[in-house]
């Protein structure tokens, strides 16, 4: 899988759970689910941001089966009606923190089963379910498990020569 930013795994995540069907991701009946309030923002922003909507940024292609405007022509609202309500029950937080809890879930509440999740190449989440962006994932594991300068009590810390 090739690393997506966060909003659209999220999308694609609700597309492989509703059978790839768009209208079916609109419609979710599963309020309980951690990723229900996340579920549009790929829409609202275009995959980009924070959830929040951008209005002069591109907008999904499924935006056209759901009634916005056709694709390839931006729509101003994807959602008629329905945009206001959507941007206001986004969360405050990140949408990151709503990935980790919801792999938590899935693992049955063990943490330690989310760090040896085998499903990379079936889950959309995969690469975020640390709680942050696989960059950062990467650089703060490298600078713990990398190399370390020895240091010797009595020894002076510079470099000789």
């Amino acid at each position: 899988m090739s690393h997506v930013k966060i909003i659209r795994a999220i999308r694609r995540f609700c597309l492989d759970c509703q059978g790839g069907v768009a209208r079916e991701v609109r419609l979710c009946p599963d309020t309980g689910c951690g990723l229900y309030a996340w579920r549009l923002a790929g829409i609202l922003t275009g995959g980009a941001g924070g959830g929040r909507h951008d209005p002069a940024g591109d907008h999904d292609p499924d935006v056209a089966s759901l009634g916005g405007a056709p694709a390839g022509r931006p729509a101003t609202d994807p959602l008629p009606g329905a945009l206001p309500l959507i941007v206001q029950t986004l969360p405050d937080e990140r949408p990151v923190r709503a990935v980790r809890r919801y792999c938590i879930a899935c693992c049955g509440g063990e943490r330690a089963e989310v760090r040896t999740c085998d499903a990379r190449d079936r889950c959309a989440l995969w690469s975020y379910r640390f709680g942050v962006l696989p960059e950062t994932y990467r650089r703060v594991k490298a600078r713990l498990t990398g190399p370390r300068t020895l240091v010797l009590p009595g020894l002076p810390t510079g470099t000789a020569g």
